[in-house]
């Protein structure tokens, strides 16, 4: 650990993990959070494409070509 001054005159210690605040680990924890739920988003967007089949582009499959 190195204790430290910063522009302010208070002091602060490197390298020990209990001084990174609390905001800044929710913040953190919100953003895996999220993050996680954007690759299970993009994993069931995978899976229904896959059902869908290749003509998922909203088509109507060629029912009323004469």
């Amino acid at each position: 650990m190195l204790e430290q001054r910063d522009h302010r005159g208070k002091w602060f210690t490197l390298g020990h993990e209990d001084n990174v605040d609390d905001t800044a680990l929710e913040q953190c924890r919100r953003a895996e959070a999220l993050e996680r739920q954007a690759q299970r988003d993009l994993r069931e967007l995978e899976r229904a494409k896959a059902v869908a089949g290749s003509d998922s582009t909203g088509s109507d499959g060629g029912m009323f070509d004469r």
